[in-house]
């Protein structure tokens, strides 16, 4: 999977509705309010609002369609609609804009979110029943760890993006949250990413519990697995020391014999699986 325009995309996207929630701001304080640019910020400022709301303070989930800003963001398109009806003075570039934006949207909700290539995909390494093939890793340190490593014991297996992915921070969060639980039930939790060691390690500090933080070098396992996705960092991550390929979000849980009893292969990287939901596959399974 290549993922490059939806690396340009989800950069490109953002700055452009803050360039218009500015805008529109600008011509507010200087021209008094009025509906066409009212219409231009809200539907500007919801975009703004949401990308900032995922990152200074992450969630693990969304709901697909994102019902609230979705709304809000079609309100102020209708809304330009209906002023450049209504005002012959209004530039016809603020209504274009705010269509533009509304367009943009849609992409992201249809289009950035999902990864469709994985909607028609055979995965028959990941299936029920199936045992896990071997799989090689390095911890934050770059020693090797196997697979086999955890035989014995159930395991859940979490292959996240990064820590540049505010829904994967989260998602660890939540874990990490329920770890008397997991320990109460003797499973090993291994988090995975392609990301450099550097930052696996920073996760090990920061979580000093008996939680893996292993790296998948040049993401060979998501290979092995089919979750590699080609370019599927944000466009000028890199800067942060980032690599470019990236792993699709996927949870794999086996019991103590390293049979798969459970996958969640989301097709939505803003929706995936509450702990209770592995907690209780761990309960009924083993």
């Amino acid at each position: 999977m290549n993922s490059l325009n939806k690396s340009i995309f989800i950069v490109a996207f953002p700055t452009l509705a803050l360039i218009g929630m500015i805008d529109s701001l600008i011509h507010l304080f200087r021209s008094g309010i009025t509906v066409q640019h009212m219409a231009h910020f809200m539907t500007a400022a919801s975009i703004v609002f949401f990308f900032a709301r995922v990152f200074i303070k992450p969630i693990p989930r969304t709901d697909y369609i994102l019902k609230a800003y979705t709304f809000l963001v079609f309100l102020g398109c209708i809304l330009s609609f209906i002023a450049g009806n209504l005002y012959e003075d209004i530039r016809l570039a603020c209504t274009f804009f705010n269509f533009l934006l509304t367009f943009c949207w849609v992409l992201y909700l249809v289009w950035y979110s999902f990864f469709q290539e994985r909607n028609s995909q055979e995965h028959t390494i990941l299936k029920t029943g199936q045992l896990l093939p071997k799989l090689v890793f390095e911890n934050s340190v770059g020693e090797e760890v196997t697979s086999d490593h955890f035989a014995g014991t159930p395991s859940i297996y979490i292959f996240y993006r990064g820590n540049w992915c505010p829904f994967c921070m989260a998602q660890i969060k939540e874990m990490v949250s329920k770890h008397e639980e997991l320990t109460d039930r003797n499973i090993n939790t291994v988090f995975i990413s392609s990301q450099p060691h550097d930052f696996s390690k920073k996760l090990t500090e920061k979580h000093s519990l008996d939680f893996q933080f292993l790296v998948d070098v040049d993401g060979k396992v998501a290979k092995q697995l089919d979750i590699f996705v080609k370019n599927g960092l944000p466009v000028g991550f890199q800067i942060f020391g980032f690599k470019a390929d990236t792993i699709l979000p996927t949870i794999i849980i086996t019991d103590s014999e390293e049979k798969i009893i459970y996958t969640n292969q989301t097709d939505n990287y803003r929706v995936r699986p509450e702990p209770s939901e592995l907690l209780k596959v761990i309960d009924t399974n083993v």
